[in-house]
């Protein structure tokens, strides 16, 4: 049995709860490491087959961590979980956020207290005038064209 090439197992895979229990695939990925371990020479024959017999028999990802635990990690997963330190650039957006957010408030509000009133005088005030009968019309007060007949 060999551990198929698209599974390694590693102290950091698996979930976080260790005393579930492994399947077959873990089992054999932790014997194919012990395989090679043995192959490096850090485990003598006698080591070599206690720790097979103990993988063979592991029930939990606990079990399998006690035996994998004192080698050194492979590069492939020091890179892994480890991760390069350097600053993420921060976008140009983010940057100008605060003065886009001062010239925001500083212009807008001073915008609003001028638009606003010229808006309501010049559009809204001849609407509501024409909706309700009077505004723009010829009147006796004099608001409308001069009469330049008598009647």
């Amino acid at each position: 049995m060999s551990a198929s090439n698209d599974y390694r197992y590693d102290l950091g895979n698996g979930p976080r709860d260790r005393s579930l229990r492994v399947g077959d695939k873990e089992r054999d990925s932790v014997a194919e490491g012990l395989r090679q371990r043995h192959l490096e020479g850090r485990l003598d024959i006698d080591e070599f087959q206690a720790r097979l017999e103990r993988c063979l028999a592991a029930k939990t990802y606990a079990e399998l961590d006690e035996l994998i635990a004192d080698f050194p990690r492979d590069e492939a997963g020091r890179r892994r979980t480890a991760r390069p330190l350097r600053p993420r650039p921060w976008p140009l957006a983010v940057l100008f956020l605060p003065l886009a957010l001062i010239a925001a408030i500083v212009v807008g509000a001073h915008l609003v207290w001028i638009v606003l009133p010229l808006f309501l005088f010049f559009v809204v005030r001849p609407v509501v005038w024409r909706a309700s009968g009077g505004g723009y019309t010829r009147s006796s007060w004099g608001c409308g064209p001069r009469r330049t007949t008598r009647v």
